[in-house]
């Protein structure tokens, strides 16, 4: 099942171009995320950003077993940096 709602995702930025995304249930755990993710990758290139009030269509994941149900995002609608880019003077 689809659905857009307002989450908190942690973005990644290839040479200033958002390419990939990943919902965080609140923005201690994508800080943390984005912490992780920088200590494993060189920065020059790649730069990472917690999005508090990011506008995108997930889907709701329902697993069996171990693992919960989880929320993945399939598309950021609006992600409140200017046009598609990193501003690295951003305070998260």
């Amino acid at each position: 099942m689809e659905e857009v709602i307002m989450c908190v995702a942690l973005c990644l930025f290839l040479e200033g171009k958002l390419v990939e995304h990943t919902y965080q249930p609140s923005m201690a755990a994508c800080l943390k995320a984005k912490r992780q993710a920088e200590r494993s990758i060189q920065p020059e290139r790649v730069q990472f950003k917690c999005g508090p009030n990011v506008k995108a269509r997930v889907e709701y994941i329902e697993e069996k077993g171990e693992t919960s149900g989880r929320i993945r995002i399939i598309d950021v609608i609006e992600h409140g940096y200017d046009g598609d880019t990193y501003e690295s003077e951003s305070r998260y």
